[in-house]
């Protein structure tokens, strides 16, 4: 089991500071820094700005039964690389915010699905 002295010894990178609730603004400033010293943490910081991504949609071709073509979402194994990566922006950066937050905080915020909304 890895105790604090032995996490303190890797390095601070495994770690987020934790949200004191009467210090978000000093909490928010550190998030920022953090986020952007990680490998594409400029990316990383600007999901966090705009949003998610809206899911990527393809049109399928009008057949004989469909005369009108229709836009769907995309399949995982349709995304494009760029898409791929995107999306896992989106995903590291509501980890590392959730990693920051109390459990009660974490809690009410878990029913979000976006990074922006938390």
């Amino acid at each position: 089991m890895m105790t604090d002295r032995d996490s303190s010894a890797r390095g601070t990178d495994n770690r987020t500071l934790m949200l004191e609730e009467d210090d978000f603004e000093s909490w928010k400033i550190q998030m920022e820094r953090y986020i952007r010293g990680k490998t594409n943490g400029k990316y990383m910081w600007k999901a966090i700005q705009t949003g998610n991504s809206p899911r990527p949609q393809v049109t399928d071709q009008p057949t004989e039964a469909v005369l009108h073509p229709i836009a769907r979402e995309k399949t995982d194994d349709e995304y494009t690389d760029a898409e791929n990566f995107k999306e896992q922006f989106d995903i590291q950066v509501a980890g590392i915010l959730s990693q920051g937050l109390p459990r009660h905080i974490f809690n009410i915020l878990n029913r979000t699905s976006t990074a922006k909304e938390i």
